[in-house]
């Protein structure tokens, strides 16, 4: 894990690496798992959580098939148990431990929030989580996901801001993934939307929608154009950390 924290940054401090079975079903399935990593980016005087996506069919077919199976998240609203149950698995298995190590170390650094896919839920539902406790400041807390799907309901949606006021949703073009849970059983997308209507190469332009699943953005895509094809690569990276992550020329002064 190391190796690749320093491929990507110039001074950063590996925390905690969390990989723990998050199943709402069976507790102790090893097949369906969810994990994150907890380092520090001193360069950006960061606290970082970055979240893993979906790994295998099984996992998959959990998050999309039973998101009728939902929960209350702490002070109000309605989220898919799946996602809640996972942020919780690892919270109590190392999560929060990391979180708490690194912020009592570095008490002034804020807390960026990432992940794709599944990843992009679990960092959404964090960082959410965080907040809602009173373990950071909502204006220290910045979430960036990528391919997110949605997570909760209206009434967990229209409270999000509150929660996580520097929140972004990059959106690539036509990636299924994030209408994948429907509209129709009550799922809303939480603000703030980046979309990529392009091959997301370096310099496209996008539009940003701050609106609750606005027309202007990815939900005017029909679904008969929707594609994996697009949730597979986000800025030209189909397994960033591993084979597209690269140092800036010049290191941070």
């Amino acid at each position: 894990m190391t190796r690749f924290l320093d491929t990507c940054f110039f001074n950063a401090t590996f925390i905690k690496h969390i990989d723990v079975p998050c199943d709402e079903f069976k507790p102790n399935n090893t097949q369906i798992t969810c994990a994150g990593t907890v380092f520090i980016s001193n360069d950006d005087q960061a606290i970082v959580m970055a979240f893993r996506g979906t790994v295998g069919s099984a996992e998959l077919a959990e998050e999309l098939s039973f998101y009728n199976i939902t929960t209350t998240f702490p002070g109000g609203g309605t989220v898919h148990k799946f996602y809640y149950n996972g942020l919780q698995s690892m919270w109590n298995n190392g999560l929060r431990d990391a979180f708490f190590t690194a912020k009592n170390t570095y008490p002034t650094y804020e807390l960026w929030v990432i992940g794709g896919s599944m990843g992009g839920a679990l960092a959404a539902i964090t960082s959410a989580y965080i907040s809602q406790l009173g373990y950071m400041n909502p204006k220290d807390i910045k979430m960036f996901s990528f391919g997110e799907p949605r997570i909760g309901h209206m009434d967990f949606a229209s409270r999000y801001a509150s929660l996580v006021p520097w929140a972004y949703r990059v959106v690539h073009r036509n990636d299924e993934v994030p209408h994948a849970i429907p509209l129709t059983a009550g799922y809303r997308h939480h603000g703030n939307e980046i979309w990529y209507n392009n091959t997301m190469a370096d310099g496209d332009p996008y539009i940003e929608c701050d609106d609750i699943e606005s027309l202007n953005c990815s939900d005017s895509v029909p679904e008969n154009l929707w594609t994996w094809n697009d949730h597979g690569t986000y800025f030209g990276a189909t397994s960033w950390g591993y084979w597209n992550c690269t140092k800036f020329i010049n290191p941070p002064v």
